[in-house]
């Protein structure tokens, strides 16, 4: 199931993925532009995501589009493309190699494929529904490791001062107790690294679905948890994400508790 969207979806994340490569070897900061939001965008985001679209539209013409950069474009259709054609663009733009290329593909409100590449590491992460999680066509599992003192994990946040300080919160308590807590600035990233086994989890506050969509699947298939902070089942309205190797949940949900964030 999946096999042509898998292998297109491979495809036209590698190709955006060099191209973003070979602009990042000669980026200059100051041509950095802002979105309202005062997010970063770039020429290289709308470059990269042109190259996305036009493989896509090709071959999935009746699939729905929803992207970081232009939008959803809605064809009524039960599957829709979810695109971040360059996560991490902050960055990007300060020569920061972690960046990727991200593409999942939702069916109804199930997310049943997707695809991370990561350009500088040349590592693409890739699964679909009930067929496991691979990195460079190898099969990955999440972590083993079931103690806090031994974990490391990462942290993200959404736009709104609210979002930052609980963030803040949840660094600086886990920062003391666990073997680290870190912020990499590729929430794409970050969540493959939970789906490879390189950290326990990540923790979330209100992301954009393009940001999460990827690593929802990544997990899944490599055995690990998506839920929310009120341990309830993750869905395309959440508003709040833990994703980790399963043996970190309930710890994860009682720092949470207890720090009074949800």
């Amino acid at each position: 199931m999946y096999k042509k969207e898998l292998q297109i979806a491979k495809q036209v994340s590698i190709k955006a993925g060099k191209f973003l490569k070979k602009q990042f070897n000669e980026w200059k900061r100051g041509d950095a532009e802002y979105k309202k939001n005062e997010e970063i965008v770039t020429w290289c985001d709308k470059k990269s995501e042109e190259i996305i679209l036009k493989e896509l539209k090709k071959h999935f013409p009746k699939y729905n589009i929803l992207s970081e950069e232009s939008g959803k474009k809605n064809k009524r259709g039960d599957y829709t493309w979810i695109i971040d054609p360059l996560d991490g663009t902050s960055n990007f733009t300060i020569h920061n190699p972690l960046f990727s290329v991200s593409l999942a593909l939702m069916y109804k409100k199930e997310i049943v494929l997707g695809v991370t590449y990561i350009p500088i590491l040349n590592e693409i992460y890739y699964a679909s529904k009930d067929q496991g999680s691979f990195k460079n066509n190898k099969i990955i599992k999440v972590s083993t490791i079931d103690k806090l003192k031994k974990s490391f994990f990462t942290y993200c946040h959404g736009k709104k001062i609210s979002d930052t300080k609980k963030a803040y919160k949840i660094y600086e308590h886990l920062h003391l107790r666990a073997r680290d807590c870190r912020h990499f600035g590729s929430t794409t990233i970050e969540l493959a690294m939970v789906a490879g086994g390189k950290t326990e989890a990540l923790i979330v506050s209100n992301a954009n679905i393009w940001d999460i969509a990827t690593g929802i699947i990544l997990i899944k298939e490599a055995g690990g948890s998506i839920n929310t902070w009120q341990n309830k089942e993750w869905t395309i309205k959440s508003k709040t994400l833990i994703a980790s190797n399963k043996k970190m949940q309930v710890k994860l949900i009682k720092v949470i508790k207890r720090l009074r964030l949800a």
